[in-house]
């Protein structure tokens, strides 16, 4: 099945401030994950990637909130729980893909997949009264796809207590952690975002490809992630 384009676009707002570009999820009151919404989120974070006037991406959410989860009752009355589960994983799996460094700007809470999705970002900025991690086992379930991609920001011992209870963290334990790198206050998130945004498109060319070797890297064994590496420093000094 496949998502209405036009539909998805009113679900995604994307502004442009110079070389950085916002994406908005604006699906209230919580911007949970249908299947509609996460394909939007896929197919803008591609477009806006292959930009070559974009160099970072900042995703947020509206109305005070980052994102709450998967939309369970809509993703099983409009009959796509296969096409979620589907997208789910493509839009996670594609972040480390990615040429363009992401900075999730959140806003308010991050919870469940939203948490999942908080941890597939480069740098995260999270307001002090957010709060961030899994709940699905305070409600008898268990974030099977949320812990995966959790595990690429929070230390294990931390998420496992976090699945295991379902007790999210405050902003403040999260930053601790290293699961989020600065906590702002709500009023300065976007100015800091920007400033955040703009720092890390210091690499500029040869950011594409570092980016993804850096991913890469922290999946193979050490001496072929080696191997990579100085294929990509060859192939950065010959230009």
């Amino acid at each position: 099945m496949s998502a209405d384009p036009a539909v998805g676009r009113t679900l995604v707002d994307v502004t442009r401030e110079g070389r950085v570009a916002l994406m908005t999820m604006r699906r209230p009151p919580q911007h949970k994950l249908d299947f509609v919404l996460t394909r939007a989120l896929h197919a803008t974070l591609v477009e806006l990637d292959a930009a070559d006037d974009v160099r970072a991406i900042i995703l947020t959410g509206s109305e005070g909130v980052f994102c709450g989860g998967a939309d369970l009752p809509e993703i099983t009355a409009s009959g796509t729980l296969h096409d979620f589960s589907d997208a789910i994983v493509e839009l996670f799996a594609l972040f480390p893909e990615l040429r363009t460094p992401v900075v999730a700007a959140v806003n308010g809470d991050a919870l469940a997949g939203g948490f999942g999705l908080m941890c597939c970002a480069d740098i995260v900025l999270a307001v002090d009264d957010a709060l961030l991690g899994t709940v699905e086992a305070r409600f008898g379930s268990w974030p099977v796809i949320a812990q995966v991609a959790a595990l690429q920001r929070t230390p294990f011992p931390a998420l496992r207590r976090n699945v295991l209870t379902g007790k999210p963290f405050t902003a403040e334990q999260a930053e601790r952690l290293g699961v989020v790198d600065e906590v702002v206050p709500a009023a300065d998130l976007h100015a800091r975002a920007l400033e955040v945004a703009e720092e890390i498109t210091i690499a500029g060319d040869a950011m594409a490809q570092g980016r993804r070797g850096l991913y890469r890297a922290s999946t193979l064994p050490f001496r072929e992630a080696l191997r990579a590496g100085a294929d990509a420093f060859v192939a950065l000094a010959e230009g």
